[in-house]
């Protein structure tokens, strides 16, 4: 597969809409819309597994604009701060959207988010106990709900979501890499 050509099609405030022109390895030509994010710098953004001390998971249920519904999830933020490290925009993100402060950060995995549609990547800490401070600095078009959820109820809690809840399928898959990284 070769790219051939970048086309800009849509350019908005945040998002672009990109169409790659490409070849295949058998000759055929085509192109592919994708999405390209104009606010962010190194990969794109930062995810963060959070643990208390009490073992308790800190998740987050997140009214999501695209799907209109509240989705659970990890906290997680645009690395949108020119200068601002990975580990930085984690400690910063975590604070600003549940109060709570990560004294350390473990580097897990930095993954694509979405890439049949973006190359936009986010990389994901594991923050053990974590406390809380109260301190939140939420936007303004942000609407979430801290959820602290013990990890021995932690099944329970995905196999019976709050009702117009949808889950965020990512958040299984960095749960099982934390277990057999022997984190949680």
């Amino acid at each position: 597969m070769k790219i051939t050509k970048k086309e800009n099609v849509f350019d908005g405030h945040y998002l672009g809409v990109v169409n790659k022109h490409f070849k295949t390895d058998i000759g055929q030509e085509g192109f592919w819309e994708t999405i390209e994010r104009k606010n962010v710098y190194n990969k794109g953004a930062v995810v963060i597994v959070a643990l208390t001390k009490k073992r308790e998971l800190i998740l987050e249920r997140n009214w999501r604009f695209p799907p209109e519904s509240f989705v659970i999830q990890f906290p997680a933020g645009l690395t949108d701060k020119k200068g601002e490290s990975e580990e930085e925009t984690a400690r910063r993100e975590l604070l600003e959207e549940t109060g709570y402060l990560a004294e350390k950060l473990i580097p897990i995995i930095s993954v694509p988010l979405c890439p049949a549609l973006t190359s936009t990547r986010a990389t994901h800490f594991f923050a053990p106990d974590v406390e809380f401070t109260g301190n939140t600095m939420r936007d303004a078009t942000e609407k979430i709900e801290v959820l602290k959820v013990p990890l021995e109820e932690l099944d329970y809690f995905l196999l019976n979501l709050p009702e117009d809840t949808e889950l965020d399928i990512r958040v299984l898959g960095i749960l099982r890499i934390l277990e057999k990284k022997q984190l949680l």
